[in-house]
């Protein structure tokens, strides 16, 4: 919506745009499947969160898996017909499937993917970024300045990548009990070090790309002070998965990876002012 009013304000017409409740449908379904997709993958992973997170998993305990399973299927269900529904009352019907496509994809990544080399990994990754795209892809007037959004869907893909592959360093105990194919199992931790040094190296690159498009003549902040202000939490992680031995090492960067996530979305917040004010 701020896109939309400093739009008006240059131009004089304010684009055709989704209303409060009907953002919030989109929200609301995005949330659906999402958490349809963390309970059937609670699911598939009775036997591996024995072993990695003993005692955290609800299902077989405090729900049946029957229930559990259900539950997840009527989530999903909710989700599609509330993303379809607001797709044909938008006019942008394709959009629609997106929904259905990130329920069947988390299904599939839960029963079968997650256990293959690094395929589930991506999925993860990709429908991480589809979350931030969501809103751009449902309201046409923003296709103008959806270069925006690609800069967070771009990091929110890479920092995904990047968490999900630390879990599998996290998780190879239970993971090789159930014959997962993970990165970590299948090369090891040497290599997967090496792997996520890279990844966490390319993020920041692209970042500093963005950056030197929008702000490398900026006259407010200097070009250089705002790639350090970047770059210290990627280094910050760098540090940790390099220095990480055993499972509670790549806990901490797992959860300092969670950190990184929150501190790219904050930047929303001096985005707004700098562009949109």
């Amino acid at each position: 919506m701020p896109a939309f009013i400093t739009e008006y304000h240059n131009t004089g017409v304010f684009p055709q745009h989704m209303t409060k409740p009907e953002f919030f449908v989109l929200l609301f379904a995005t949330l659906m499947i999402a958490a349809g997709g963390y309970v059937i993958n609670d699911v598939f992973d009775i036997n591996i969160d024995a072993m990695n997170k003993p005692g955290k998993n609800a299902i077989g305990k405090s729900f049946s898996i029957e229930s559990a399973k259900l539950t997840s299927y009527i989530l999903f269900t909710i989700g599609s017909i509330a993303g379809i529904a607001l797709s044909f009352r938008l006019h942008v019907t394709a959009m629609g499937l997106l929904l259905p496509f990130s329920a069947v994809s988390l299904f599939m990544y839960s029963s079968h993917f997650k256990r293959r080399l690094l395929i589930g990994n991506f999925i993860i990754a990709l429908l991480s970024a589809l979350s931030v795209l969501l809103v751009a892809f449902f309201e046409p007037g923003f296709y103008p300045n959806i270069q925006f959004v690609l800069v967070y869907a771009t990091f929110a893909f890479f920092i995904s990548l990047i968490r999900e592959i630390i879990k599998d360093a996290e998780d190879m105990d239970g993971d090789e009990l159930v014959q997962c194919k993970t990165f970590p199992i299948m090369f090891g931790i040497r290599k997967t070090k090496l792997l996520l040094s890279l990844l966490i190296m390319l993020n920041l690159a692209v970042i500093c790309y963005f950056l030197s498009i929008y702000f490398y003549h900026n006259t407010v902040i200097g070009f250089w002070y705002l790639v350090a202000i970047f770059a210290i939490p990627f280094f910050a992680l760098g540090y940790l998965v390099s220095a990480a031995e055993i499972k509670k090492d790549f806990q901490y960067a797992s959860a300092f990876a969670k950190f990184v996530m929150l501190y790219g979305l904050l930047t929303m917040v001096p985005f707004y002012w700098y562009f949109l004010k």
